[in-house]
């Protein structure tokens, strides 16, 4: 079987201003009730296998969309979706894939809460071709809802370390945080990083994680463990979230991008590069 080969597989760039911005309600900080707020959507460019026409990248969706209460997952879905009608109509849906990188429940009345997010996942796989990503530390599936999702054509959900073949492209996942291994979604840090080596050992072309590593050199917060690891990485695309930066990625000089998708919501599609 030939191997997937991904070395050319990276982001080319991304827009200053969001193409759109979706209002969204969430808890307020310190219980002071509902804050408005919105999400950004940015298209990008990036090289992509000659199977996909689009890739789409978010987490961090703790939000409902203000007049119908849903889940801000399940509005995003359907706002991409128009998005491709309207902006990117000779591009295939069923060609597109998504990366989900985790904590995409919300309850707009308790900040920090958690829950199943299934309906935001099967608002995806709805709307596009291959729907993969991961839970973060805020998800929590119920055993009805994973066989929902074990068994639902075109959704691949990590519950552990694992890697996903798409076309010429390897995606590789970690879900959860380093913390308490007694807690939903946490594992010590050793367990962490072991199942981290052994994903950036298989050479991924994409790697998703939740909770994103820290960058002091360029001041953006995170978790310093996760960053010594990827040291030994290059020519990775990293999506992850979990906290936020102030800007969107991070590109060091050996091939390795960065990027953050904490309450940001990504397009790419194919770059030219005539």
């Amino acid at each position: 079987m030939k191997k997937p080969v991904h070395r050319s597989i990276k982001i080319v760039d991304i827009a200053k201003e969001p193409l759109k911005r979706l209002p969204y309600q969430t808890a307020a900080p310190n219980g002071k009730g509902i804050a408005y707020k919105v999400l950004p959507i940015y298209w990008g460019e990036m090289v992509l296998p000659k199977e996909l026409d689009a890739l789409v990248v978010t987490s961090d969706l703790q939000g409902v969309i203000d007049h119908e209460q849903k889940l801000l997952g399940e509005g995003l879905a359907d706002t991409l979706a128009q998005l491709f009608e309207t902006h990117f109509s000779d591009l295939n849906p069923s060609k597109v894939v998504v990366c989900l990188c985790g904590d995409l429940y919300v309850d707009p009345l308790k900040r920090g809460s958690s829950g199943n997010p299934l309906s935001v996942w099967q608002a995806f796989q709805s709307k596009f071709g291959v729907v993969a990503g991961i839970a973060g530390n805020h998800d929590v599936f119920s055993c009805e809802a994973r066989a929902i999702l074990d068994a639902t054509a075109g959704i691949h959900f990590f519950p552990k370390a694992g890697k996903l073949h798409c076309g010429e492209m390897t995606i590789a996942a970690l879900g959860g945080v380093i913390g308490r291994a007694d807690k939903s979604n946490r594992m010590s840090e050793a367990d962490y990083l072991t199942h981290l080596r052994q994903l950036l050992r298989q050479n991924p072309a994409i790697l998703l994680l939740h909770e994103s590593p820290e960058v002091r050199l360029h001041r953006q917060p995170g978790n310093a463990s996760i960053w010594n690891e990827l040291q030994q990485a290059s020519n990775l695309i990293v999506c992850c979230g979990h906290v936020h930066w102030d800007t969107e990625m991070v590109e060091c000089d050996n091939g390795l991008q960065i990027l953050n998708t904490d309450g940001r919501a990504f397009i790419f599609t194919k770059a030219s590069l005539d």
